[in-house]
């Protein structure tokens, strides 16, 4: 571990030691769930295997610019593979800090109001189930595998079993999560790979979207297909932000998205297989004079307008709702494209003709 003072040098540094598209290893996956329940996947978007023991990834915590890191093992991760590090916690009669990492048999049945007793049910009055604990918080088993509760049998390693001893794998939503080349932070901070939040920040309790959703917290985050590369530092001096549109934002424990090999631009065999036009979405009224309604069944992140010949005309991606109001304030009349992207990682396309 090393602390580090970043100096105006530092800028030039970055600028010229930052990776190419495609040349470097980065995260391509977050998880911040239940309790230990922590996460990082690494990507390799090269065509030759990479010896993981010259990185370290680790955690600046609550806005320290402290490197708390533990170096990686000497396994290779192949061309075009992915690399997944859990959280060693895998006792799993572990309770309070030595809580589990999920193994897949965790018992799962109704979630009961604490206050009311009553079953909790969603939206459409369908009972709640969840992970199931005694009095003492300890995890209840049962018999049955669910492959949507095991973070364990995605690992690839288990890293720091013992918080005194080494907590880099200890990060929560308001610590700014790691990749460096090498074993320490250099002096003015050229070899910070990636970073998943801001170094030097403390957001509170995480990092937020526009609209102020948890970006950090209780979530999943996956690189988007066309992240071709690592962040390089981000530091809260230069005014650095996350960028959260490079990620694909998913609820808290969610772990098949981890599943298998991550989704690459990078990869020569990629074919795009995003699911287009499974939810279905209205668009009112239509034709329009440039103002209108979406309304979708899901919850709609962003909202792209795209014109004949494929330029985009419009893009907003501060909405959280299934109903969203979109104002077109300097379009042309003709046909436009409507692209609406959804918080489980599919998209609908519909036409849109203007006739102002």
């Amino acid at each position: 571990m090393r602390r580090f003072i970043l100096s105006v040098l530092a800028v030039f540094a970055f600028a010229t030691i930052n990776a190419q598209n495609c040349s470097e290893l980065f995260i391509s996956a977050y998880v911040e769930g239940y309790g230990n329940n922590r996460a990082l996947e690494l990507y390799n978007p090269t065509a030759n295997a990479i010896d993981l023991s010259g990185y370290s990834v680790g955690r600046f915590s609550n806005g320290e610019t402290q490197f708390r890191s533990v170096q990686l093992p000497a396994d290779m991760i192949q061309p075009y593979g992915n690399y997944v590090i859990v959280l060693d916690k895998r006792d799993s009669l572990g309770t309070g800090l030595e809580t589990p990492v999920w193994n897949g048999y965790q018992l799962y049945d109704t979630c009961f109001d604490a206050v009311s007793g009553q079953p909790i049910l969603d939206s459409d009055g369908n009972v709640v189930n969840c992970v199931q604990y005694n009095a003492n918080g300890l995890h209840l088993y049962g018999t049955v595998y669910n492959d949507f509760l095991d973070l364990q049998g995605r690992a690839d390693v288990f890293l720091c079993p013992v918080y005194n001893t080494n907590n880099a794998m200890y990060f929560n939503g308001n610590d700014a999560v790691a990749l460096i080349s090498g074993t320490t932070v250099a002096g003015d901070g050229s070899n910070i790979i990636d970073v998943v939040g801001v170094i030097g920040e403390d957001p509170g309790d995480a990092w937020t979207n526009a609209t102020g959703l948890w970006i950090t917290k209780d979530k999943t985050l996956v690189r988007k297909p066309t992240v071709e590369k690592g962040t390089g530092a981000l530091i809260s001096t230069f005014g650095d932000t996350l960028a959260y549109n490079d990620w694909e934002i998913y609820s808290k424990n969610t772990f098949t998205v981890i599943d298998d090999q991550h989704d690459c631009t990078c990869d020569p065999n990629y074919t795009n297989t995003q699911p287009i036009n499974v939810i279905d979405f209205n668009v009112y009224p239509n034709p329009t004079n440039g103002t209108f309604v979406v309304e979708a069944e899901e919850r709609i992140n962003r909202v792209e307008v795209y014109n004949m010949v494929g330029q985009i005309v419009y893009n907003n991606s501060t909405f959280n709702s299934e109903r969203v109001n979109v104002q077109l304030n300097t379009i042309n009349k003709g046909i436009h494209i409507v692209k609406i992207y959804f918080d489980n990682d599919s998209v609908a396309v519909q036409k849109l003709v203007v006739n102002k």
